[in-house]
């Protein structure tokens, strides 16, 4: 028997992006403030994630709230489905845009990603 239990359900996106906030390292990142940008690589998206506490959060921690950030806009199938690579940024990206856009821009993709109804 194994330590830690598979969670049998997947985390849904954030129904409101622009309120919403995650938690990591001791601090509070509102997700209004993340900014990303994204490419087609190969069979799926390379996302760089740039929030501005980023460059207070020691790497590990860094990592972990670009994941959790993509977490809130993509739900986990939605990131397990599309993005092959996922780069924290402690500088903004070249022509960012913001969270909203980036599920606009995965749902074109044919990837379901809208938050469940409340």
């Amino acid at each position: 028997m194994g330590l830690f239990k598979r969670r049998t359900t997947s985390r849904p996106a954030v129904a409101d992006l622009a309120s919403a906030s995650i938690e990591v390292g001791g601090q509070t990142l509102a997700l209004s403030k993340a900014l990303v940008a994204a490419r087609v690589e190969g069979p799926g998206l390379s996302v760089i994630v740039h929030h501005p506490a980023f460059p207070e959060l020691p790497e590990g921690p860094r990592a972990e709230a670009a994941v959790e950030i993509l977490v809130a806009a993509l739900g986990e199938e939605g990131l397990r489905r599309v993005v092959v690579q996922v780069d924290p940024a402690t500088y903004p990206p070249i022509d960012p845009f913001d969270l909203t856009a980036l599920r606009s821009f995965v749902r074109s993709l044919g990837v379901a990603v809208d938050p469940p109804e409340a």
